[in-house]
């Protein structure tokens, strides 16, 4: 190892190392020692604090298996609390300054506030909404549907909400599933994925970032294994529309090349999966009618949401480009912690209407 990529390490760790003290560890030591100002950590108490929730998420990876992944969801759960704590604690700094109140006041308001953000974060985390987005209908496409699902991450979240999800989607009828990627954490088994093979209506499967952390290999053999088509930079005919799936990437001109490669069908409503908001006007150059992404999961947990914001400026929502529908769905389910305050868990419902005056706003149920 040279002296350059000695630094560069010691470097990374210290920033990494000031940064989990300043956004996870501080915002805990500092409620408690409002609430409890004599208190004295000893070294198991620090230990827990400072070493288990990150070493819990160690052992996971290096020991997959249920028990291990319900410890690591429990720990960075933990730590999404943490994060959450950054910004209360912050303000109760400022407001301690300004007035005059004893600290054992301002930590029970700082109790108090992240009581009822973490629980709203954990009860919001378990709900599914369905958002109803209408398209106009051309040719036979009048009473069609499609629905998207994205970044549901079982492995972080339990196959028994897969369930969920599956019932949920049966309920809608509709003419095809659109899975845009990030379905999975880790290399889960099979039967973890069953679900989808109750599916009553065709479903289409993209990679996203976290399949390509996974064995991918492996993941695409179990969803083939439950009759989910996998596109791979390919497109199919599925009359009336032509689904086009692309591996996620992080080059920003992977939807421009990868449509490159390919051939659109005349005649046909051409719908592109892919997991990342980026590409949309070389999509639409090619002749894309609607994008449906992922990725953002809309920030997911206050404060996240600004930063997300800043990378991915369509962060959520019906977008137009140069003729193209873009959607960004903000996730199915949670990443990392269970924990979502800035949306709900969504499944997404595109509805082809012929009457535009007959469309409904955009709902959900």
């Amino acid at each position: 190892m040279n002296l350059r990529t000695l630094r560069r390490r010691v470097v990374t760790t210290l920033v990494a190392t000031t940064f989990y003290f300043a956004l996870l560890i501080y915002p805990l030591i500092r409620l408690i020692d409002w609430l409890i100002p004599n208190w004295q950590p000893g070294t198991m108490e620090l230990l827990a604090l400072l070493v288990l929730p990150p070493a819990a998420r160690v052992v996971s990876s290096r020991f997959p298996g249920g028990l291990t992944r319900r410890l690591a969801v429990l720990s960075i759960t933990w730590m999404g609390l943490c994060f959450q704590l950054l910004p209360v604690v912050v303000v109760l700094e400022i407001f301690h300054l300004i007035v005059p109140v004893d600290d054992t006041t301002v930590g029970f308001i700082g109790l108090t506030a992240i009581l009822i953000l973490g629980s709203w974060g954990l009860i919001n985390a378990q709900l599914l909404k369905v958002r109803r987005i209408p398209l106009i209908a051309d040719g036979n496409l009048e009473g069609r549907s499609l629905v998207q699902i994205t970044d549901v991450h079982i492995g972080s979240r339990r196959p028994t909400f897969l369930r969920r999800i599956v019932k949920r989607i049966n309920e809608l009828q509709a003419d095809a599933v659109l899975i845009t990627g990030d379905l999975v954490d880790d290399d889960i088994d099979k039967d973890d994925l069953q679900p989808l093979a109750e599916l009553n209506a065709t479903a289409y499967f993209i990679l996203g970032n976290h399949e390509r952390y996974a064995d991918t290999e492996r993941i695409i053999g179990h969803l083939r294994a439950l009759n989910v088509i996998v596109l791979r930079n390919e497109a199919v005919d599925a009359d009336p529309f032509q689904f086009i799936g692309l591996d996620d990437a992080e080059a920003r001109d992977t939807v421009k090349k990868g449509l490159s490669n390919l051939s659109k069908l005349n005649n046909r409503y051409r719908v592109l999966l892919y997991h990342r908001p980026e590409g949309a006007e070389d999509a639409a150059d090619w002749g894309v009618q609607l994008m449906v992404s992922g990725h953002t999961h809309r920030g997911q947990i206050f404060p996240f949401n600004y930063l997300v914001k800043r990378i991915h400026p369509r962060m959520h929502g019906s977008f137009d480009v140069d003729g193209l529908r873009l959607y960004v769905s903000p996730g199915t389910g949670t990443w990392g912690p269970v924990l979502r305050t800035n949306s709900r868990c969504e499944v997404t419902h595109f509805q082809f209407l012929s009457d535009p005056n007959a469309f409904p706003s955009p709902s959900s149920t």
